[in-house]
């Protein structure tokens, strides 16, 4: 390489020599430093453009995300104060079903020793009730069977079961039955289920109209000074609570009333006792009645029932 003047370059090799200007060569240096320079600015201005874009995709991409952040925990504490009130209703109705169990469980123990059944604090609840539904079923054989329960609205006394000064007579006697208080046509119920044996005037014992009716396991009960009305007739078979009789003031008797009696196997019994007896007191006429052969009876009855539930 040689320079022939100020402005020539001479570059030789085995190919032969060129000349250059050094203007030229500068130009060139200019043009592809210019060129550089806008590629660099065009290629800085195209990657920032695409930055700042991305930029602008994440920070809307975070907003959406903390809006949803947002969302999504409002919607926790939501569910969370709902699962807490919920929480908070269900303990206060597992309290309540607590307490109510157990004072179910305290009502089953009074009705298992009223009924004279141990109680056991052990045995499932659903076992207790059954023991308690058949015990009871025993009752209602009971109930259904023998005279219980009033007979007319009470109204008072007007005799007692025992010895008296007859109130006609004015001999002392023994009252066979109880004079019931009440108004003429009071109707009269039948305290047990029953057979009518006898309804109509019965002369010769001063009672006056008479029903008399034939109950199972050897009870009867009589109900004198009726009305002459009759719903019943001899042979008439009825239920507890049936209507029988009216009242009225028929055969020996000082004012319209009822007078009621109670038999076992011709056994001449307190009406009082039977009219009191309910399934609140059931044990107490055991201990009040003893001519009546009860252990017999309620052996018998359980047999019954015994039978009765097999089949």
């Amino acid at each position: 390489m040689s320079v022939r003047n100020k402005f020539t370059i001479t570059i030789s090799d085995v190919n032969g020599s060129k000349h250059y200007l050094l203007h030229q060569i500068i130009k060139r240096f200019v043009l592809y430093f210019t060129l550089f320079v806008i590629f660099l600015i065009v290629t800085g201005s195209y990657l920032i453009s695409f930055l700042m874009d991305s930029v602008t995709d994440l920070e809307i991409k975070k907003t959406k995300m903390l809006e949803h952040q947002e969302v999504l925990k409002q919607s926790n504490d939501k569910l969370i104060k709902e699962l807490n009130d919920k929480t908070k209703i269900l303990t206060q109705k597992i309290g309540q079903k607590s307490e109510e169990l157990d004072t179910i469980k305290e009502k089953i123990t009074d009705i298992e020793a009223l009924v004279g059944i141990t109680p056991s604090l052990e045995t499932e609840v659903d076992v207790r009730l059954q023991n308690i539904q058949f015990t009871s079923a025993q009752q209602k054989l009971f109930f259904d069977n023998i005279p219980n329960g009033e007979v007319i609205p009470f109204k008072g006394y007007s005799g007692k079961f025992g010895w008296r000064k007859h109130p006609i007579s004015k001999t002392k006697e023994f009252h066979r039955g109880l004079d019931l208080r009440a108004k003429k046509m009071t109707p009269v119920r039948a305290p047990a289920d029953g057979v009518v044996e006898y309804a109509g005037y019965h002369k010769s014992s001063g009672f006056g109209n008479l029903v008399i009716i034939e109950h199972n396991y050897g009870f009867k009960t009589s109900y004198a000074h009726l009305s002459k009305k009759f719903p019943v007739k001899s042979g008439t078979f009825v239920k507890k609570g049936d209507i029988i009789a009216y009242t009225g003031n028929s055969g020996l008797s000082t004012g319209p009333h009822l007078h009621y009696e109670v038999r076992f196997i011709a056994r001449l019994l307190n009406p009082e006792n039977f009219i009191k007896w309910n399934s609140s007191n059931f044990e107490q006429i055991f201990k009040k009645e003893k001519r009546v052969s009860w252990q017999s009876l309620i052996n018998l009855m359980q047999s019954h029932l015994h039978l009765a539930k097999q089949q």
